[in-house]
């Protein structure tokens, strides 16, 4: 009699992007998982809890991947396996996942150069710009009607037990505090008088404000997936990619965000249906064909926008900081007020911290990008009409000023 294999534990929230594009990931890949805390008995969880602190202090393995002096552990996700496997960071799950179906599902980071390339870009404006948007669409455009402090201290009840309340109080009041380390940062004159101090969007001296930036980019956003959406049943086409998974996990997680999803409904209704299907559980019907065409070229042209020109301004003062010997990078440095750099971005001034770990990923964009530029050159037949068009040649520029 066969054995029924054990299912991988997901430990995350559904609070985070990141783990609802990890639960989107290994549904693809057909993996069994289930999500602790809230699936858990105290029991359960309270082991788990001793393996992920063993595993953070160094006394258990990292399967996946191999870290460097530039990563950092999340809070959430990470992926346990029953053999004792542990991995971190969606991304690179996502590469292991691939190496693990080998065939049995199609990949998540497409095997045609250009449309990998593409995948992990948006990958990364998802990760890195589009959680901005969403935490702020969160904790500043939901911040009267939505309850992320009570579900997360719901999905914790096994350990917090009587605390619950308390909890999911503590946890919206330090949210909104951390609104200015994601890029969120009010103008002084703030709109929110009936809301007690701990959850109104904070302003920050020496700061510009930057809510009217994130609201104008998250609109474009939703006109750039609405017409695509509407066309295809995924980004690339008719095949689920990484960059379906890494958009679908941070715009899922506004859907339990009233007013946010009021606005995601309103303004593009085949996306959020798009969302909602995927939230099933189910995938819509695809023909498992790449499109890498001038389709694509109005959210290019958004990520050059935005995100490739943060990236680069992240990589340059992370440089600056590093070379003046500067060791405290990314919200520790925030909460000291080290590290920060003034930029400019879509216009407007802004002024944040440096975070190597977003150095790290722009780095291997910028990698990914020579390579693919190297094969262009060598290869006669490598030829897509993307690559030709006007909208490739913007970004190309942005990319190729990209700081080594």
């Amino acid at each position: 009699m066969q054995q029924t294999q054990q299912p991988w534990i997901i430990y995350g929230s559904e609070l985070s992007p990141f783990t609802l594009k990890l639960i989107l990931m290994c549904q693809h890949a057909d993996l069994a998982t289930r999500l602790l805390p809230t699936e858990g008995s105290l029991l359960e969880n309270l082991r788990l809890q001793q393996r992920l602190k063993n595993l953070l202090k160094g006394k258990l393995p990292l399967t996946w991947p191999q870290m460097t002096e530039d990563d950092e552990f999340p809070l959430v996700p990470f992926l346990f396996g029953p053999a004792g496997e542990n991995l971190y960071d969606s991304t690179a799950i996502a590469h292991w996942l691939d190496a693990r179906t080998q065939g049995s599902a199609t990949p998540l980071i497409p095997e045609e150069p250009a449309a990998a390339f593409i995948a992990q870009l948006i990958d990364d404006y998802a990760d890195e710009f589009g959680l901005y948007m969403v935490h702020h669409y969160r904790w500043k455009v939901s911040a009267r009607d939505n309850n992320a402090g009570q579900r997360l201290a719901h999905e914790w009840r096994s350990l917090l037990g009587p605390m619950q309340r308390p909890f999911g109080a503590w946890f919206s009041a330090r949210q909104v505090k951390r609104l200015p380390y994601l890029f969120s940062v009010a103008p002084k004159a703030q709109g929110f008088p009936d809301l007690p101090r701990r959850r109104t969007p904070p302003s920050r001296p020496g700061f510009p404000a930057t809510h009217q930036l994130l609201e104008a980019a998250f609109e474009r956003l939703l006109d750039c997936l609405e017409t695509l959406l509407s066309q295809r049943p995924f980004l690339l086409g008719g095949c689920f990619t990484l960059a379906d998974a890494s958009l679908y996990g941070q715009l899922a997680m506004n859907l339990d965000d009233p007013s946010a999803a009021n606005i995601m409904r309103q303004r593009a209704p085949h996306l959020f249906s798009w969302l909602q299907t995927l939230r099933s559980g189910s995938f819509p019907n695809g023909d498992g064909q790449l499109t890498v065409d001038a389709t694509l070229a109005p959210l290019l042209d958004e990520i050059g926008r935005s995100h490739i020109p943060l990236m680069q301004q992240n990589l340059a003062a992370c440089t600056a900081w590093q070379t003046r010997g500067t060791a405290l990078f990314n919200e520790a440095a925030f909460n000291k007020q080290q590290a920060l750099y003034d930029g400019m971005l879509d216009g407007k001034a802004f002024r944040h911290v440096a975070k190597r770990f977003q150095a790290k990923s722009w780095r291997a964009c910028s990698q990914r990008w020579a390579s693919l530029q190297r094969l262009k050159t060598s290869c006669s037949n490598f030829r897509h009409p993307l690559l030709c068009s006007t909208n490739w040649k913007n970004l190309s520029d942005l990319l190729n000023n990209s700081a080594d």
